[in-house]
């Protein structure tokens, strides 16, 4: 981050006049990312939403969407979502999502198991206050249809939660192939091996991202939001553990790890250069502040 004091003035106009300003160094001020209000909502709406962007917009036309009986298996102490997923032509994702089993976990010997229609899905979130009624209603399809994705014990929901449907109902929702439940209804972006020797340069904020996850581009931060879209890597406003947080701010932009989503709709992000090379430390964000751009899932 560039403060305004002669220390930094002076240290960027050295680099400068030896050519030795680096790949991905941080141009903003602490206080120009603000911290979180925890007593406000932040999730996006529709009408803020960008092209491109993940949103929850119900789209179907009521009664549009049949209701398919959806079978129900119970699990053999063998059984992995992996081979049940191989055996029902479903993927591992959607078993998960709609059993609300956490990534990595297997099911019991004898565990009743949903088995999702087949055909594109989305995760769309729970309203505070939404029952199985309400939330069916808002995007204008059946209860039985939400049973139909979902193996739910009742009509109550936990709400900033997500359930799984038929992406029919709203196109523009998370797709359901790019996140794994991190606890049960809570999405996050898949973990993965980041690249070694990492291509970035040490103590900057790219550098410390690119240690979190793998980041197939290179360059400074600024352009992480065009090299992930133009890598096909999926981009959208809705907080998700595991997502890249980007910030058109300075010169050279900032990046940061989202590491947990509160219910309010913030974030805490791990991050790195903020207060000085090298130093890391944590924060929780919300959008809209500091040339927030959105989420690289």
């Amino acid at each position: 981050m560039q403060r305004v004091n002669s220390r930094l003035v002076h240290g960027a106009v050295a680099l400068l006049a030896t050519g030795l300003v680096m790949v991905g160094l941080l141009s903003a001020t602490p206080g120009a990312i603000q911290a979180a209000s925890q007593s406000t909502g932040y999730w996006p709406a529709p009408a803020a939403a960008g092209a491109g962007l993940y949103y929850d917009k119900p789209a179907a036309v009521p009664g549009s969407i049949s209701v398919v009986p959806a079978p129900v298996v119970d699990a053999t102490s063998s059984a992995s979502l992996a081979t049940l997923a191989a055996r029902h032509g479903t993927s591992v994702a959607e078993l998960a999502w709609a059993n609300q089993l956490p990534a990595g976990a297997s099911p019991h010997s004898g565990q009743p198991l949903l088995i999702p229609p087949t055909g594109p899905a989305v995760l769309v979130r729970v309203l505070p206050g939404e029952d199985l009624q309400s939330f069916a209603a808002r995007f204008r399809v059946s209860t039985g249809v939400v049973l139909n994705y979902n193996n739910l014990s009742g009509s109550q929901l936990t709400p900033d939660t997500f359930l799984l449907m038929p992406r029919a109902a709203s196109p523009s929702s998370l797709p359901v192939q790019d996140f794994l439940p991190l606890t049960a209804g809570v999405p996050e972006v898949a973990p993965s091996q980041p690249r070694s020797p990492n291509p970035f340069p040490w103590g900057q904020c790219t550098y410390w991202v690119a240690s979190q996850r793998y980041v197939p581009w290179q360059g400074n931060a600024i352009a992480w939001w065009a090299e992930a879209r133009a890598y096909g890597v999926p981009e959208g406003l809705v907080p998700v553990a595991g997502a890249i947080a980007v910030y058109n701010i300075g010169y050279y932009g900032h990046v940061a790890y989202v590491t947990k989503v509160l219910a309010n709709g913030s974030w805490q992000q791990s991050e790195m250069n903020v207060y000085g090379l090298g130093i890391k430390d944590t924060r929780t964000m919300v959008p809209g502040e500091g040339g927030f751009l959105g989420f690289i899932y």
